[in-house]
């Protein structure tokens, strides 16, 4: 079993306490409750590295045995997160995310360099995070976007769509929250409702406002170093839940080369360093693809990716291992098979009970065979999976 750095709500910070051996690379997961980070460790594993785990006591997956050892952390203002970072060797450092990110660039400049070194710079972050300035960068490289309104109230969200020349539903994004949380479609005309408004400006008091495309939503996940493309798969969000603009719960990859130029134009313009995806809208009124949000951390998508052959994070524990040599290993590329089908376990079990009739038809036969994230659970970690979708379909919708 791994050992425990500390134990849950001590309060206490260890000394630093990784096993004796200077060979030995080692990585640190942020955990942020997704089963990205089991992914993220079976590819450092097979490589020979030894993975240590971070994150909160209720996560499901502290207790895989691909950890080397674990360090709780009650909440981000727990000096143990700060601690653990000064004194881990940090040969490869994984977030997993949003929070983690913020709370990376408010201590940039007090982090050490074996931390920082794991990122692009604070700017390229910012930019990331910020769906408005994510899309101002969109629309100067030539990438179709959306007409926006920045609103600061309820009335303004009705007037905007009157301006947007909306006849269905307008789509109101908040900035700072992930996963779908900070998205609602409203009525064109209409003030949204106190509860969606409480939901789209919990991070902010400004919100953003498009008129309401509807086609096929993609998601590009890619590895670089230092804005050069190490690993790159392209994959439709067949269905998200619980959210309708949450997660997927169902994908299949697909070759799109528009795609894959426009995530490329993107990251290199960011100069980009480390695990992302970017997420892209096909509006069927017109056929264009235009861009919505950048995801700036390890993405919850990963496990498509190397059921459909591309180690996308192999690679990028490639790159870590070579630090700042000049040569790095040979890149994978984009060589990931098309149209290979996914589940991501609690949603998908989520939307079983919520929304049968949304699951797409070989949904079952994927979730039941390796192509889904249960394949790297063990036994106790798919019964809290099965009780987390349960919970998911009961609660949220």
């Amino acid at each position: 079993m791994p050992q425990s750095l500390r134990a849950p709500g001590t309060g206490v910070i260890p000394a630093p306490h990784v096993p004796a051996n200077p060979g030995l690379r080692r990585a640190l997961v942020w955990d942020a409750g997704n089963s990205s980070s089991l992914l993220v460790a079976r590819s450092f594993v097979r490589q020979g590295w030894a993975v240590d785990w971070m994150g909160t006591p209720g996560s499901p997956y502290c207790a895989s045995p691909l950890w080397s050892t674990r360090t709780f952390v009650s909440s981000f203002e727990d000096p143990v997160a700060e601690h653990t970072l000064r004194s881990h060797p940090l040969h490869a450092l994984l977030v997993h995310g949003d929070d983690q990110v913020r709370w990376i660039l408010r201590r940039w400049h007090g982090l050490p360099a074996g931390a920082r070194r794991h990122f692009p710079a604070p700017e390229a972050l910012e930019t990331a995070m910020s769906k408005q300035h994510a899309m101002r960068l969109a629309r100067e490289l030539g990438i179709p976007v959306l007409e926006t309104i920045v609103c600061a109230s309820r009335a303004e969200v009705a007037a905007a769509a009157v301006q947007l020349g909306a006849r269905g539903d307008v789509v109101v994004k908040g900035e700072g929250a992930a996963a779908g949380a900070a998205v609602r479609s409203v009525r064109a005309g209409r003030w949204p409702s106190d509860q969606q408004w409480q939901a789209v400006t919990r991070h902010a008091p400004t919100v953003l406002v498009q008129r309401r495309i509807h086609g096929r939503r993609f998601l590009v996940t890619v590895a670089y170093a230092h804005g050069v493309e190490r690993a790159a798969c392209v994959h439709e969000k067949v269905v998200a839940a619980p959210f309708a603009f949450g997660p997927a719960a169902f994908g299949i990859t697909r070759r799109m080369d528009v795609l894959h130029d426009y995530a490329a134009r993107m990251f290199t313009a960011l100069q980009w360093h480390g695990i992302a995806d970017i997420e892209f809208r096909q509006d069927v009124a017109d056929g264009r693809w235009y861009f919505m949000e950048i995801n700036p951390r390890v993405c919850a998508t990963l496990g498509i990716e190397a059921e459909a052959g591309l180690d996308l994070v192999g690679d990028w524990a490639r790159v870590c291992a070579a630090g700042e040599a000049r040569e790095l290993p040979t890149a994978p590329g984009r060589r990931y098979q098309d149209g290979v089908r996914y589940a991501w376990s609690t949603r998908a079990l989520a939307l079983l009970v919520r929304r049968p009739w949304n699951v797409p038809a070989w949904g079952l036969s994927c979730l039941l065979s390796q192509g889904s994230d249960f394949d790297v659970m063990d036994g106790a970690m798919r019964r809290r999976a099965v009780r987390t979708g349960l919970w998911i379909a009961r609660h949220q919708s």
